[in-house]
C-alpha cells in the first residue's frame, strides 16, 4: 500500500492566470499490479477523450501509437498535467503504478530522492531520466541528493508537452542506468501560428510538528504560521516563415522548504527552440536550456546549460536517418567555508552524439541501427572541516575529483509483426565503457492482441549500471551528515535481468482501461553503503564504504 498526496486546487482562470490555495490530503492506492484509467468525453456525442492514438517514440526509438506500442508504456499528456494541477514532475507521475513517490513532498526545493520505479531508486541512477531524449543531471533543483544525485523535477511542468514512461530494462537501446525503465520528459513544440501564454500562481502551507519513534516532538520555528510558494511563466512562439518557427519560454518557481526553519529556494528557467523544415525530407532543430537554482541555506547554487541540435532526413518513405548531439553542463556550489558537512564546488558535464538509421523494409518489419558516443566529466573540490569548541573552524582536508568517463555504443533492433496480431521486438546494444570495458545487453519483447481491445505484452532483458563517480573515485573519505563515506575503486558494475508481463483490457468504447501486470528485477553486484566498523575524521564519526552485494531483487 502506498500513501500519496493530492493537491486540491482553489481557482483556475482559463486564460492562464490563476491563483490557488492548496493542502495535502492522504489517499490510499494499490500500486502492486492493478491500475484503472477513465477517459470520458468532453461533451455528449463527442468521441471519448483518450490518448490511444498518441504517437510515442521512447520505447523503441520508432513511432507507434500508444495502443500499438509493443513495450509497456504510459503517456501523460499536456491535458493530463493541467487536470492534476501538478506543481512538479513527481506530482504528475506519482499515481502511475510502479512509480513510488509515497514520501514525496510537493513543495519546490525539497528533497524527493526516495522516488522509485519498480522498487529501484531514481536518485541512485536505476531509472534513466531524459529531456527530449537526452540524459539529464542535477540534484538540488530536481530533488536528488548530493552532487551525484538525479531527481525527476528537472524542469517546470509548464514547459512540458508530455511525459513517456517506459517500464522495464532499457539498456538494449539506452545503455547504462536504464535498469528499471526510462522516463522521457518532452518539452513543448514550436507552434504553427502566433501563440502566447502566461500564468502566475501563489499558495501557502503550514508545517506540522514531527514526532520521532522515541516520542520526541519537534515543532517548526514558525509553528502556526504559513509558508509561501509561488510560480510564474510566460511563453511565446510563432512561424518566422512557412518553414521556420521558434518558441521561447521563461519560468520562475519559489518556496520556503519543509524543514525546521523556513528556507527560500527559487529557480529561473529558460528554454528557446528553433525548428526548420528545409524541405519535405529534411528537418533541422536547435534548442537551448538555461536554469539557475539557489537555496539560501548552506549556499546551494546550481546552474545548468544545455545546447542541442539535430537533423532528421527521410529520403523515401522507407528510410529514416537521424543525427543529433548535445552538450550539457551542471555547475554547483554546496555549502560554504566552515560548513561542518563540507563545502563542495565544481561541475559535471555530458557531451553526446548519436546517429540512427531506420529501415521500414515491409509492412511487417522495421530495422533500426545506431551508434552513440558519450563523454561524462566531473571536476570539483570538497573541503572537509572540523568545528572547534570555541565555534571556529579548521579545514582538515581537501578532496579533489577530476575524472572523465567515455562510452562508445552500437545498437540494433528488429520489429516483426506476424499475422497482424503478434509483434516481436528483438534488440541488442554493445557498450564500450572506458572504466569497465564492454557490456552487451539484449532484450526481447512481444505484444499479442487476440481481440481488438485486449493486449498482452511481455519482455525480458538485461541491463547494467556503472557505479557513480562518488562511489568510485574520491581519494579520501568525505563527510555526509553524521558519518564519513569511502569510495571503492574496485567496484564492479551492476547488472540485472528484468522480466515483465501485463494484460490490458479496454471497455465501454475505450472509456475504461484495466491493466494487470507482474514484474521482477534480479540484480547482481548491487552497490550498497556498509558500515566498516571503524571511525574517521575529527570529530570521529562512523566510516561507511561502498561495496557490491551478490544478489538483490525487486
Amino acid at each position: 500500500m502506498n500513501k500519496s498526496t493530492r493537491r486540491i486546487s482553489g481557482s483556475n482562470l482559463m486564460a492562464g492566470l490563476f491563483a490557488y490555495m492548496s493542502r495535502s490530503i492522504p489517499a490510499i492506492a494499490i500500486a502492486l499490479a492493478v491500475s484503472v484509467t477513465f477517459a470520458w468525453a468532453d461533451e455528449p456525442g463527442s468521441e471519448a477523450v483518450t490518448s490511444l492514438e498518441s504517437i510515442v517514440v521512447t520505447a523503441t526509438k520508432t513511432p507507434h501509437t500508444l495502443r500499438d506500442v509493443p513495450v509497456e508504456t504510459v503517456v501523460v499528456t499536456r491535458e493530463d498535467i493541467e487536470r492534476t494541477n501538478a506543481q512538479n514532475v513527481i506530482d504528475v507521475l506519482k499515481n502511475i503504478p510502479g512509480i513510488d513517490a509515497s514520501v514525496h513532498d510537493d513543495v519546490f526545493g525539497t528533497y524527493t530522492w526516495r522516488a522509485k520505479l519498480r522498487g529501484l531508486n531514481f536518485n541512485d541512477g536505476y531509472g534513466l531520466i531524459l529531456i527530449d531524449g537526452q540524459r539529464a543531471m542535477g540534484c538540488g533543483q530536481s530533488g536528488g541528493m548530493g552532487e551525484y544525485g538525479t531527481g525527476l523535477n528537472q524542469i517546470p511542468v509548464d514547459m512540458i508537452e508530455r511525459i513517456e514512461v517506459v517500464k522495464g530494462p532499457g539498456s538494449a537501446l539506452y545503455g547504462s542506468d536504464a535498469m528499471a525503465g526510462v522516463i522521457n520528459i518532452i518539452t513543448k513544440k514550436t507552434p504553427n501560428k502566433p501563440t502566447g501564454s502566461a500564468g502566475v500562481g501563489y499558495g501557502w502551507y503550514e508545517i506540522k510538528e514531527k514526532k520521532s519513534s522515541s516520542g520526541t516532538v519537534t515543532k517548526p520555528s514558525d509553528d502556526g504560521h504559513s509558508r509561501n510558494l509561488s510560480t510564474a511563466y510566460v511563453s511565446y512562439g510563432d512561424k518566422i516563415t512557412d518553414r521556420l518557427g521558434y518558441l521561447v519560454h521563461y519560468s520562475y518557481d519559489s518556496a520556503e522548504d519543509i524543514g525546521q526553519e523556513p528556507v527560500k529556494s527559487y529557480r529561473h528557467s529558460f528554454m528557446g527552440k528553433l525548428d526548420a523544415d528545409l524541405s519535405e525530407s529534411i528537418d533541422l532543430y536547435l534548442k537551448c536550456e538555461l536554469s539557475d537554482y539557489e537555496k539560501e541555506e548552506n549556499n546551494r547554487d546550481e546552474d545548468s546549460y544545455r545546447v542541442s541540435a539535430g537533423m532528421d532526413f527521410r529520403p523515401t518513405d522507407d528510410h529514416f536517418f537521424s543525427i543529433k548531439g548535445y552538450t550539457y553542463t551542471w555547475d554547483f556550489t554546496h555549502g560554504s567555508p566552515g560548513y561542518p558537512y563540507g563545502y563542495k564546488l565544481g561541475d559535471v558535464d555530458y557531451n553526446q552524439g548519436e546517429i540512427q538509421y531506420t529501415w521500414y523494409s515491409s509492412d511487417w518489419n522495421t530495422l533500426t541501427v545506431g551508434g552513440e558516443l558519450q563523454k561524462q566529466g566531473i571536476n570539483y573540490l570538497i573541503h572537509n572541516y572540523h568545528i572547534n569548541d570555541n565555534g571556529t573552524w579548521t579545514e582538515t582536508e581537501k578532496v579533489n575529483v577530476n575524472e572523465d568517463v567515455d562510452t562508445s555504443s552500437l545498437y540494433v533492433q528488429d520489429e516483426i509483426t506476424l499475422f497482424e496480431v503478434l509483434t516481436l521486438v528483438g534488440g541488442l546494444r554493445y557498450d564500450d565503457h572506458s572504466t569497465f570495458g564492454s557490456e552487451v545487453n539484449p532484450k526481447l519483447s512481444l505484444m499479442y492482441r487476440p481481440l481488438k481491445d485486449t493486449t498482452f505484452r511481455a519482455s525480458v532483458g538485461r541491463a547494467f549500471k556503472s557505479p557513480t563517480i562518488r562511489q568510485l573515485y574520491y581519494s579520501t573519505p568525505y563527510r555526509h551528515g553524521g558519518y564519513y563515506c569511502k569510495s571503492n575503486p574496485d567496484l564492479d558494475p551492476e547488472t540485472a535481468v528484468g522480466y515483465s508481463a501485463s494484460v490490458e483490457q479496454w471497455l465501454m468504447d475505450d472509456r475504461i482501461m484495466v491493466n494487470l501486470g507482474y514484474f521482477r528485477n534480479d540484480v547482481d553486484d548491487m552497490v550498497v553503503r556498509e558500515d566498516t566498523g571503524t571511525e574517521y575524521g575529527d570529530p570521529s564519526l562512523p566510516l561507511m564504504e561502498y561495496r557490491n552485494v551478490e544478489e538483490a531483487w525487486t
